[in-house]
């Protein structure tokens, strides 16, 4: 893979056929670990076969978490009648789609970043965030891709295109739909409508097996059930409802910490333009999403990649403190959402950090994104380079930094 194409450019063919071989070994790896495991996988296939013979869905949330949207469910179906013949297949055939959303949201990634190292860095810094969706079967690959197209598109001019991507990611898990609150507040009305009706029409078209009625009851049976979620939070879930839960601290602090959140990323976002750079901010509003979604298991983090390659694309500070400051923030946050601790025992007094280290990483990642935005220079608007001219007599090119 060559380090000189481009950013924004499309991958060689030979970066191409290495990304290919690279994801084969990589599902050759995957494909018998989820096999062997994939609990997840195997839980949401029975909601598939209730869906099927016409059973109530929504009675009661499983022992740990809450169910999938109702979407999700009408899109395992296929995965579920090959289950029939074969489970052991059925797993397989989602690890592949899995690599392939991630080999695909990699090559996509590429295209922002002026070489490979920062991609391979942002994949290392998800480590096992990663590994663990394919031990469990999970889908957070799926919702990258997902993710990545939509900043994809967003970069291209492409409102509608994007808001169709966030409105089935929001169909397929949820909290994808802080994405339309993004899109909202940059006022890209086309995609926030278009997101709407695809997460809405998915949503409750999947339960129309029950009719138009009863499919509507079903998905207020799905809210009412994952409004309880909240409940699950001291069972390990990495967000800020797990953190402050695992603290101690009262629902009060819970609400306080996610308001400071919103604020932080309010502040970064209101220092930039509208057309600014939607791949760093696509980044930074799904990690938001993350932390702030009632429950987020470790491979939720996955999720952190876009961010992690926005952040490692940017431009050094010139200032050699403030560079030292950000390389050492950047790998403390890089060691926390990778996971590459929790692989040795935590001393005792570090039980905090160990019960919640994907949260600690989240947070900080999400604290340096919003620092690069708040505290750089604004750019140079038309009224001051006229302003320049008046008073210098010439005009002055706006400082790069």
């Amino acid at each position: 893979m060559s380090d000189r194409e481009t950013p924004g450019s499309e991958l060689s063919p030979g970066a191409k056929r290495t990304l290919l071989v690279a994801s084969v070994l990589y599902a050759a790896a995957v494909i018998p670990i989820g096999i062997h495991k994939g609990s997840d996988f195997i839980q949401e296939l029975r909601q598939s076969e209730r869906l099927l013979h016409g059973l109530p869905l929504y009675v009661a949330n499983p022992p740990q978490g809450i169910w999938w949207p109702p979407f999700t469910t009408l899109g395992l179906v296929p995965f579920a009648l090959v289950a029939r013949w074969s489970l052991a297949l059925s797993q397989a055939c989602w690890a592949t789609l899995n690599v392939a959303c991630l080999g695909w949201s990699v090559g996509r990634a590429r295209g922002w970043a002026t070489g490979w190292t920062p991609v391979v860095l942002a994949l290392a810094a998800v480590g096992k965030p990663l590994q663990s969706n394919f031990e469990y079967l999970n889908l957070t690959p799926i919702l990258l891709a997902l993710v990545v197209a939509a900043a994809v598109d967003l970069q291209a001019g492409r409102e509608s295109r994007a808001g169709a991507w966030i409105g089935l990611a929001t169909a397929i898990k949820g909290f994808p739909a802080l994405l339309l609150l993004y899109l909202a507040y940059r006022r890209r009305w086309r995609g926030v409508a278009t997101g709407i009706a695809v997460a809405g029409g998915l949503t409750v078209g999947a339960m129309l097996r029950y009719g138009p009625a009863d499919a509507v009851n079903a998905v207020g049976d799905w809210l009412r059930l994952s409004s309880q979620g909240h409940m699950f939070a001291r069972l390990g879930s990495q967000s800020l409802w797990g953190f402050t839960s695992l603290l101690g601290w009262p629902s009060a602090a819970i609400w306080l910490a996610q308001v400071a959140c919103l604020c932080g990323v309010w502040v970064a976002l209101h220092r930039t333009a509208r057309e600014s750079d939607p791949v760093y901010e696509v980044g930074l509003a799904t990690l938001l999403a993350v932390l702030l979604s009632p429950i987020a298991w470790l491979y939720y983090y996955a999720l952190a990649f876009p961010a992690w390659v926005g952040v490692l694309t940017r431009p050094a500070p010139r200032s050699p403190r403030a560079r030292y400051l950000r390389v050492a923030t950047l790998i403390l946050a890089g060691i926390l959402t990778s996971g590459a601790l929790t692989f040795s025992a935590y001393p005792p007094f570090l039980w905090f950090i160990r019960n919640s280290t994907y949260t600690w990483g989240g947070l900080l990642l999400l604290t340096i994104l919003i620092a690069e935005r708040a505290y750089r220079e604004p750019t140079p608007t038309l009224s001051d380079s006229r302003g320049a001219i008046e008073v210098t007599g010439e005009f002055r090119a706006p400082d790069s930094r």
